[in-house]
């Protein structure tokens, strides 16, 4: 505390801000703007700057003030939009040149959650600059008409707000008056407003506009150093500020208040930071250590990035996975996990047909909404394990399993089965079924009934109706398919044996609609995965989806496979969810429909609940490697990299090699500016999947952010070398450029991406990788073409 007193002229300045008493020379004959101000005062600004910018911007009233400057609404006329006008205080003309630059920096920020600067100048002695009129209100106006708000409305509040800041501390810009007042709320979005007086980190020019006499800054949110007037900065001087918002959000007060500037400043440096919990008991106790680490007295004990301090809270408040786990262990209800069935047949080719009466019971079971069913992937993480049957259901997270065998021999077929709770380890129900092969959909329906019996679960069907769907009667067709569900399953070059057998079995039986969609999806992942071009792709597997459906208008999986085309291809958002919404109607348990629909939210900006629904997929499949690596790229479009890159790494924890993550996991690396990890992430996926261009693509937009402008040209002439002899999707040619930041390349490319239908351009409303063009006429254009604007 001595140390801060000591430094007496800072306070002065300080506390006249604070009090809005005119300390400093005012050499343009205008009344200052400031809160007390007079309506003939406020009446010759607005003639001021009628006269100035009349020609442009129509003043239409006051929104508000403060000590720095007064807003105004204004109708932009040149692009008749409403704008706000932000005039400084007369007397800051003495500084003009420094605000100018400041306002510069700020208008070259490119954020969802950052208010953009529109045009700024100086009109008849009068600096302002403009910004979009937010409709909605400002966190300040929220705190003081509720006091405390939700959790849930603090955590969304606290994400967006961090990673706004983060996004701007990395382009070497602090807010440095981070406070309630500068965070508008338009629809349940955070905005920051007001960096125009921002200070540029590591700038040459080291004199602050405080040399006025006016100190930067609002007293409850300031922190210790901005206080100290200390030569330098960061971005954590922002993080104790948004520390304090969040007390307050939670509290309905700040952290530290009282009567003078004086009376709060000497609170915060002689008292502890308050806890929380005595205030509600809604929040864990852990938030109290999250929120102190925020507001300490000293910049390096704070968390490293406002990102960094959001995670944390989000993590202290929401607790950790295993906790979520441990509360629905303990719900009460019942849940089974198929085992895959032992294949115990002389040819070791029936592989295929026990993982499919698995997988077929699996999605009979599925269908019962009072039952809860672990997925397929988390099942077979045990195919052929020896592990105990208690510790495997309590890493599923269930209370029953069910495991058999089974055996083939020519037409004759035998399966076992046996149902054990895996508290006890005892068997509740076994059976064996000696019968023909064409029985076989009747063996799968009376283990199915069987296990229901057993678990007294309550059917919502007749007794009268069968749990399994006889999608055929042609044995044989039935054979090919799950020959191909046995390789679709495998990803990679199974696909193109997948797709052989999918046809086959629909030579076999043309009415299988189960086959049609089968087919459709795998046609859609040739054109995700880039293998073949989207406009051959994907509309095949819409006549195969449409199929489907014209078969079978109650098969979830068609309706399923229609929506992925619709989303993907189409760009028909409406009529995707639909089909999404049917599916999970008709299937709630069927797991591609869980996972494409929660893709579709975060397409539509729906991220949170994006999240929520990854989450309740981790939930029911707590092993499956991709639907973590789902909710890592919820975390990731909603701006919260640091909890993508730690779900991605959990992944990559339980399967080093998984390609899937490490796309995504490169992504958040680049959106943290930790373009070395970023580096490192790509070139290993580019070891593992050396085919793939988009992974190349990536490596070098990922050189290009790390300066290293040679390599990523080097990168880039192997993706035109690789184009001469394949497909290389333009929206690979366009991250690159735009990485490059050779803009109008990118945009001719992204126009050629757009025309063949490139699939990953389905992200582009949500992509933090196309931030920085965000605002561009020509990026709104695509977004229209895109139905996304």
């Amino acid at each position: 505390m001595a140390r801060w007193f000591a430094q007496s002229l800072p306070l002065r300045y300080f506390l006249s801000n604070y009090d809005n008493t005119q300390r400093v020379p005012n050499p343009t004959g205008i009344p200052a703007a400031g809160p007390n101000q007079g309506t003939a005062q406020v009446s010759e600004i607005v003639d001021r700057l009628t006269l100035a910018l009349g020609d442009r911007y129509a003043i239409e009233a006051e929104c508000g003030r403060g000590g720095m400057a007064t807003v105004y609404r204004a109708r932009d006329l040149r692009h008749e939009r409403l704008v706000a006008v932000k005039v400084l205080r007369p007397e800051l003309i003495l500084v003009a040149d420094r605000f100018k630059r400041e306002i510069k920096l700020a208008a070259g920020l490119r954020h969802p959650h950052i208010l953009p600067v529109h045009d700024s100048g100086n009109a008849e002695g009068l600096l302002y600059y403009v910004m979009p009129f937010v409709e909605g209100e400002t966190l300040r106006q929220r705190i003081d008409r509720l006091g405390r708000l939700s959790i849930d409305d603090i955590l969304e509040i606290t994400t967006e707000v961090a990673d706004a800041l983060s996004y701007a501390h990395r382009q070497g810009i602090v807010h440095r008056d981070i406070k309630p007042a500068n965070i508008l709320l338009e629809e349940r979005h955070a905005i920051v407003a007001d960096f125009g007086v921002a200070l540029a980190i590591g700038a040459e020019d080291k004199e602050k506009i405080t040399g006025t006499g006016l100190s930067i800054g609002t007293p409850t949110y300031m922190s210790p150093e901005q206080i100290e007037a200390v030569s330098h900065v960061d971005g954590r001087a922002d993080t104790y500020g948004l520390a304090c918002i969040v007390f307050e959000m939670l509290t309905g007060q700040p952290p530290f208040s009282g009567p003078t500037p004086l009376a709060i400043l000497s609170k915060r440096f002689t008292q502890p930071v308050p806890s929380v919990t005595s205030f509600r008991d809604d929040v864990p106790a852990d938030v109290d250590a999250v929120l102190s680490q925020g507001l300490a007295l000293e910049p390096d004990q704070r968390p490293r990035t406002a990102n960094e301090f959001a995670a944390a809270l989000r993590k202290a408040i929401q607790q950790p996975t295993i906790s979520t786990r441990e509360r629905i262990r303990r719900a009460p209800g019942p849940s089974i996990a198929v085992l895959p069935f032992a294949n115990l047949s002389a040819d070791p080719e029936n592989e295929y047909f026990s993982d499919g009466i698995t997988e077929d019971v699996i999605n009979a079971l599925s269908k019962i909404s009072a039952l809860r069913v672990a997925s397929r992937t988390s099942a077979f993480v045990f195919k052929g394990a020896s592990e105990d049957i208690r510790s495997i259901g309590r890493q599923l997270n269930v209370t029953t399993l069910l495991e058999g065998s089974v055996r083939r021999a020519g037409t004759r077929l035998r399966v076992t089965a046996q149902l054990i709770d895996v508290r006890t380890g005892y068997h509740l129900w076994s059976e064996q079924y000696d019968r023909e092969m064409h029985d076989v959909f009747a063996i799968q329906d009376e283990i199915s009934r069987a296990i229901v019996g057993t678990l007294k679960v309550k059917l919502v069907q007749s007794s009268d109706e069968h749990l399994v769907t006889r999608h055929t009667d042609n044995i044989e067709a039935y054979n090919l398919y799950l020959k191909g569900r046995y390789f679709w399953n495998l990803r990679g070059a199974g696909l193109n044996r997948a797709a052989d057998y999918f046809r086959k079995a629909i030579d076999e039986d043309p009415e299988f609609a189960l086959a049609h969609s089968a087919l459709a999806d795998t046609k859609s992942l040739f054109g995700w995965y880039r293998a073949v071009p989207p406009k051959e792709a994907f509309p095949k597997a819409k006549a195969q989806a449409l199929e489907a459906i014209k078969l079978d208008d109650d098969l979830a999986e068609g309706h399923t496979s229609l929506a992925f085309v619709l989303m993907m291809h189409d760009w028909a958002w409406e009529d995707a969810e639909r089909e999404f919404i049917r599916a999970l109607d008709l299937n709630p348990g069927y797991p591609t429909a869980h996972h494409w629909y929660a893709e579709f939210l975060m397409v539509m900006g729906r991220i949170e609940e994006a999240i929520s629904h990854s989450k309740r997929a981790v939930e029911l499949d707590p092993l499956g490697l991709i639907v973590h690596v789902l909710l890592g790229m919820a975390y990731h479009f909603a701006r919260r990299n640091d909890e993508a890159v730690d779900e991605l790494t959990k992944v990559l924890e339980m399967e080093p090699a998984y390609q899937p993550a490490f796309i995504w996991l490169g992504q958040a690396y680049l959106q943290l500016g930790q373009y070395v990890e970023a580096v490192e992430t790509f070139k290993t996926e580019v070891e593992l999947s050396p085919q793939r261009s988009t992974t190349r693509a990536y490596l070098a937009a990922a050189h290009a952010f790390a300066g290293e402008e040679d390599e990523a040209r080097r990168l880039l002439g192997d993706l035109e070398a690789r184009s001469a002899g394949g497909y290389v999707s333009a929206f690979d040619f366009a991250m690159v450029y735009f990485a490059l930041e050779e803009d109008d390349v990118g945009f001719e490319w992204m126009n050629k991406a757009v025309e063949e239908r490139a699939p990953w351009l389905t992200w582009l409303a949500v992509d933090p990788m196309f931030d920085r063009v965000r605002e561009d006429p020509r990026f709104v254009a695509l977004l229209e073409e895109l139905k996304l604007a």
